[in-house]
């Protein structure tokens, strides 16, 4: 061939190639945007586990593909494709992933291709050769700094995948787990939202029962004795003046429980004075020695001032009735951007966020004024309860 003729073959080859480049890139791009989109618009989990196996299973030209959730010891399939030739992967099944020894465990795990079924070992990759695959490709899914399951790619030639089907693989993984995220990230804001209005009922509840069985009750007493000592007032003036100064004392018991009332919805010393006075007002009524170190000086957001003090409040109150504490201590810090408080115990350790704890209240409450509550407690050695507060 003349040397002219073969350049020119070279280069349409070239062209060809470039071409075939160009078009998948395309077509991936797509794939990418449809599930990107889907994502977005906040669909349900499953819908995204079924789409993202359909459009990697086209992409990479397969006969079916499945999105695995890994569950100890094996995993499920959670979303399922087949091009309607093969035998497809039924929802629900479960997958055989326990030997960390064989190649199937491994490209699930870490990510990787198994060129050809037929001499592998172990039960997965039996069941895969008894479906009728003989080879793969598989992406694994890490959401929330955690592997949580893996994409595969399953075709029924041997050596069927690309060099690069793999990290084509990992594009959709990524969107599967922005997916989860926002799933969990939605899941966990509507449980903080109704444990908040959960506790804002039963603070109601609570405060309805002081008024009625307390100051309410005293007040009707009062009155009672008010016209019984009225009646009194020209028969008997000794008599009617003893009582009315007894009426004058329970008034100012019934002041006083008004007063205490008032405090736990908003203590006035923080409103009057700010957050360092009412941290060292805490501090005071503690029945062990508390150290308040750090406290801003300035006033801060109305919002803010209540979060503190109510970390501050509670994680005391839990330092005396859970964790037998004989000294506590409140750290805190500012800057430009937020405040933090950490109240440091003695006691027993052992506290949990779990269930339906104050802990759990000062969390939703924290989180509501776009901060973080952490909390760290081992058994034995204390409790650190922290909170991350914005500064608005």
């Amino acid at each position: 061939m003349e040397p002219g003729v073969e350049t020119g073959l070279d280069g349409a080859v070239e062209a060809l190639e470039a071409d075939d480049r160009a078009v998948q890139l395309a077509q991936e791009q797509a794939a990418l945007r449809r599930v990107a989109t889907l994502v977005a618009s906040s669909a349900e989990p499953e819908q995204v586990f079924q789409t993202v196996a359909e459009e990697a299973g086209r992409l990479l030209a397969a006969r079916t593909a499945a999105t695995v959730r890994f569950d100890q010891p094996d995993a499920v399939v959670v979303g399922s494709w087949n091009d309607g030739e093969g035998r497809g992967i039924e929802i629900g099944t479960l997958v055989p992933y326990s030997d960390p020894d064989s190649p199937v465990y491994r490209a699930s795990h870490e990510g990787g291709r198994v060129d050809d079924y037929a001499d592998l070992a172990g039960e997965a990759a039996r069941l895969t050769r008894l479906a009728g695959y003989r080879s793969s490709v598989a992406a694994p899914i890490t959401a929330a700094s955690r592997l949580w399951g893996a994409l595969f790619v399953f075709s029924v030639t041997p050596h069927h995948f690309r060099p690069d089907a793999q990290q084509r693989l990992a594009d959709f993984t990524n969107l599967v787990a922005l997916a989860l995220e926002s799933a969990e990230a939605h899941d966990q804001l509507t449980a903080s939202r109704a444990r908040i209005v959960e506790a804002g009922l039963a603070e109601r509840r609570r405060l309805e029962r002081n008024l009625h069985d307390g100051a309410q009750q005293r007040l009707v007493t009062l009155a009672m004795q008010l016209r019984i000592a009225e009646e009194r007032l020209e028969e008997d003036p000794a008599t009617a003046r003893a009582m009315l100064a007894t009426i004058g004392e329970e008034l100012k018991l019934a002041l006083e429980e008004l007063r205490e009332l008032a405090r736990g919805l908003h203590p006035a010393v923080l409103s009057d004075h700010g957050l360092e006075p009412a941290l060292r007002s805490l501090a005071s009524r503690a029945p062990f020695p508390v150290e308040v170190v750090g406290a801003p000086p300035q006033r801060l957001d109305e919002g803010v001032e209540a979060g503190v003090y109510y970390v501050v409040a509670e994680s005391l109150t839990n330092a005396v009735k859970h964790a037998e504490a004989t000294e506590a201590r409140v750290e805190l810090a500012t800057t430009d951007a937020g405040i933090t408080v950490a109240i440091r115990d003695n006691g027993t350790g052992g506290a949990s966020m779990e269930g339906g704890s104050g802990l759990r209240g000062l969390a939703d409450r924290v989180e509501a004024l776009g901060g973080r509550l952490d909390v760290e407690s081992r058994s034995g050695d204390g409790t650190v309860v922290r909170a991350m507060l914005p500064l608005r």
